[in-house]
């Protein structure tokens, strides 16, 4: 059970609506879009402090998707380092939607994902770190273990 608060957004300020948000203590955020600077950066400020945020951005594959949060929220004033930071230590996964075909269009998902447990090493949370975004042998790799049912994440021991 729960309740459901929807914040308005006045004049296109997510940046506020989401300030508010957050003194309702939620557990749970959606964003609809990450669109503006401030946005942007309201939005890692509110996934690193212990909410689930959930949203979206327009992008051209998950590594531009990062990048776009990155570059969104550097300029809203934080350091680059800062915002890669921030991103790396509150994300869990990443999916990437383009529809393909001529006829019919389908679906074709690409995803990384971080492992949950903060207490493990995470390359996808390293990666980010770096701010040298390349995720193709880490998303390889995921998609592989979870085409063959097998745990994306090893255990902690």
């Amino acid at each position: 059970m729960g309740l459901c608060k929807q914040t308005p957004v006045e004049n296109e300020r997510w940046g506020d609506a989401l300030k508010s948000a957050l003194r309702s203590r939620p557990r749970y955020i959606l964003v609809g879009e990450i669109w503006t600077p401030e946005t942007a950066s309201q939005t890692l400020r509110a996934a690193t402090s212990g909410h689930l945020v959930i949203s979206t951005i327009h992008a051209n594959s998950v590594e531009d998707a990062l990048n776009s949060v990155i570059k969104y929220a550097t300029a809203a004033g934080l350091q680059e380092s800062l915002a890669a930071d921030l991103l790396g230590r509150g994300i869990l996964g990443c999916i990437h939607q383009k529809l393909e075909g001529t006829k019919v269009l389908r679906p074709a998902l690409s995803c990384a994902f971080a492992n949950p447990n903060p207490t493990i090493a995470d390359q996808m949370r390293m990666i980010i770190r770096d701010g040298k975004i390349n995720l193709a042998t880490l998303m390889e790799a995921q998609m592989t273990k979870l085409y063959q049912n097998k745990p994306i994440f090893k255990e902690a021991d």
